[in-house]
């Protein structure tokens, strides 16, 4: 009986990478559908993203915290974000200094069409799969995602 050798983590990495990579070859167009017309910076789009998971307002300190960013930086992108009505911005009940953001009903809405282009794209590129390929894509991801969150690793490749 002749084993089949392992693929090494950077034979999978590189396999992964492709996977990902045909992923968002694919949903650029979608992605870019949704967000024609819109002049967001990476910083403002990843805020976005942010606002959109935080079930509460967050104080513009908090948002640059948890994006890595200057105060400044952050206050710009939000100032920006706000006057395309994306978030809204008020003043803490406590500290007038210090101002809250959360997303509008327009920003939610903007990060909901962009998660859902993500979605027609991943649907588009799985679509192109056998029924035998999905199957095994399937098997593979399940026992994965059933474990939740993975660790950051340092291990080495090959």
């Amino acid at each position: 009986m002749q084993l089949t050798p392992r693929p090494c983590v950077e034979v999978v990495t590189d396999q992964v990478m492709g996977f990902l990579s045909r992923l968002k070859k694919s949903g650029e167009a979608h992605i870019l559908g949704v967000a024609r017309g819109l002049d967001l910076s990476f910083s403002q789009m990843r805020a976005l993203f942010v606002l959109a998971d935080s079930q509460r307002e967050l104080a513009v300190h908090e948002l640059a915290t948890l994006l890595g960013l200057s105060m400044a930086t952050v206050g710009r992108a939000v100032q920006g974000l706000a006057r395309t009505d994306m978030v809204t911005r008020r003043e803490d009940d406590r500290d007038r200094r210090v101002k809250r953001v959360r997303l509008s009903e327009h920003g939610r809405q903007f990060v909901d069409g962009l998660l859902q282009a993500h979605r027609a794209a991943v649907r588009e590129c799985l679509e192109s799969l056998s029924d035998r390929e999905r199957e095994q894509l399937s098997q593979a991801l399940a026992p994965i995602l059933a474990r939740g969150d993975l660790p950051p690793t340092t291990t080495p490749g090959c």
